[in-house]
Parts: C-alpha cells; structure tokens; sequence
C-alpha cells in the first residue's frame, strides 16, 4: 500500500506544482510567457501543451490500475514505483529551472527525466498495449522526446548559437527529421503505434505555429507527419519481450 500511495502523492505533487507554477505565477512569469521570449522557430502552436492534460489524465488511469491489480492480489513493481517517483522528482525540478531561467539546468534535467521514462517504458513488454498499461508511460516518452528538441532549440536560440553555417530554419528542419527516426525506430522496435501519434501531433503543431512565415519548416513538418503516418500503417511489427 505504501508504494501505491508513493505513486499517489508522486502525480498529485507534480500537477499541482505546474498548476501553481502558472497561477502564481513561479518568478513573475508563467512558462509559456518565457517561452514566447525567444524566437526558437522549433516550437508548436500553443494548442499542442494542452497534451499535458492528456498525459496527466492517462497517469491516473496508469495508478488507477496499479491500485485494482493491487487489490486483485498482484504485487506493486518496486521499481516502476521508483521510476515514476523519480521522473515526478525530475518533472517538478525542470518547471524550478524553467521558470528561474536555468536554461542549461532544465535541458539537463529532460535528459535524465528521459531515461527514467525509458526505463519505466522498458519494464513492460510489447505486448501490453492497453490504454491504462504502457499507453500512458509511452505518451508521456513521446511528448519529452519532442520537449527535449523544443529545449535545445530554445537554448541554442538563448546562447545565440551562430548555427555553423547552416540556417535556423535548416536546423529546425534536421531536428524534424531526428525526431522522425527516433518515432521510426520505436514503432519498428517496441511495437509501438501510439507514441507515433505524439509526434504527429506535435509536427502538426508546428506547422500550424509557422504557417506560410516559414514555409520550409511547415513543408516539412506536414511531409513527415505524412511518413509518420506510414510508419504506423505499414513498418512491420517486431514483438519484443521483457
């Protein structure tokens, strides 16, 4: 029961943290505010954060089930009890970092809150697909694999990071198509379709944020979104288990 109430505690703590974060505002400035500052041209229009609701709501169900299996007689994974714990201590501390603009601190944290998740995604086999089993860790995967190229975009912008050459358009473009192989690669390897579907939504998002200002980027993002789309329909199916 403890771990059940570790994983309770965990959630609520990190939704009413970013609640507070942009109530009260954290530092004078809610987290969109900070994020308009710069103009990092890898950000999706403002619709695409509402997955946050999304990937908090399908936590709940994830403890919900945890909770009924509990009471069907099956033990609570310590470990996943751990790694939730540990990706809600990460969560919250990236919101600290964002909002007192410890840009470097905050693109860390993501990087450490995404192998945690990795690990928590790695503890179920691909077989379990249901909504209230892997779904809602795998969402909650997909989404911070794009934050995490939205944050690099964002503090690269910050530095004012000369781009080697190449244009910030270009560079937006190659984190598009990055981002793309790494959805490929989890569709193909851990039998997964839904992650794939995070990022549609966040290229369609894109697209949407740039219009015709940048036509390249949104030429993009739709073409990809396309092959995404692809990927779930016909990349062949490899079942791995744990």
């Amino acid at each position: 029961m403890f771990k059940i109430i570790l994983l309770i505690i965990s959630l609520i703590s990190t939704i009413i943290i970013n609640i507070l974060a942009n109530t009260l505002p954290l530092n004078h400035h809610t987290t969109r505010e900070i994020a308009n500052r710069l103009p990092a041209l890898f950000t999706p229009a403002s619709f695409v954060f509402l997955i946050w609701f999304a990937i908090y709501f399908l936590l709940a169900c994830w403890i919900w089930n945890i909770i009924q299996e509990y009471k069907g007689g099956e033990t609570v994974s310590a470990k996943r009890v751990v790694l939730f714990v540990c990706s809600s201590i990460l969560n919250i501390l990236w919101t600290y970092f964002w909002h007192y603009e410890l840009f470097l601190f905050s693109l860390l944290d993501l990087f450490a809150l995404i192998g945690i998740l990795f690990l928590l995604y790695n503890t179920y086999s691909t077989t379990e697909l249901s909504w209230m089993v892997r779904l809602p860790i795998s969402i909650y995967l997909g989404w911070i694999f794009v934050d995490i190229f939205v944050n690099i975009d964002y503090y690269l912008t910050f530095i004012e990071f000369s781009g080697l050459g190449i244009t910030k358009s270009l560079w937006s473009v190659i984190f598009l198509t990055v981002v793309t192989a790494i959805a490929l690669h989890i569709r193909f390897h851990y039998n997964d379709p839904v992650i794939v579907l995070v990022f549609i939504w966040s290229f369609i998002g894109i697209a949407v944020h740039h219009l015709l200002d940048e036509l390249l980027i949104t030429a993009a993002s739709m073409f990809l979104s396309c092959v995404l789309i692809a990927g779930i329909f016909f990349i062949k199916k490899m079942p791995r288990k744990i």
